[in-house]
């Protein structure tokens, strides 16, 4: 006997909003072979290091879902079906 799909769903509230093709100080912009391309952006604004987290949950939860305003997103993850023993 299986049990349903389960998922995990959590939201976030970002203010401002923003589109990801207008945020060039983050990772998830770069090409595969130039991993650290925002890097000048972010030293250009004056940025610490950084710019992975919207790469990185893209990369952990199976969905990510965006407002149109773009500053709300919904993050989901599916588990893993469990095998119940009868």
């Amino acid at each position: 006997m299986c049990a349903r799909e389960a998922w995990f769903c959590a939201g976030l509230r970002i203010r401002p909003g923003f589109s990801l093709g207008e945020i060039h100080h983050a990772a998830i912009n770069n090409p595969a072979y130039d991993p650290i391309r925002h890097a000048p952006f972010r030293e250009a604004q004056g940025r610490r290091p950084g710019g992975y987290g919207v790469m990185l949950t893209r990369h952990l939860v199976d969905e990510l879902v965006y407002s149109e305003k773009g500053n709300e997103v919904l993050l989901v993850k599916y588990l893993p079906q469990l095998r119940l023993s009868t």
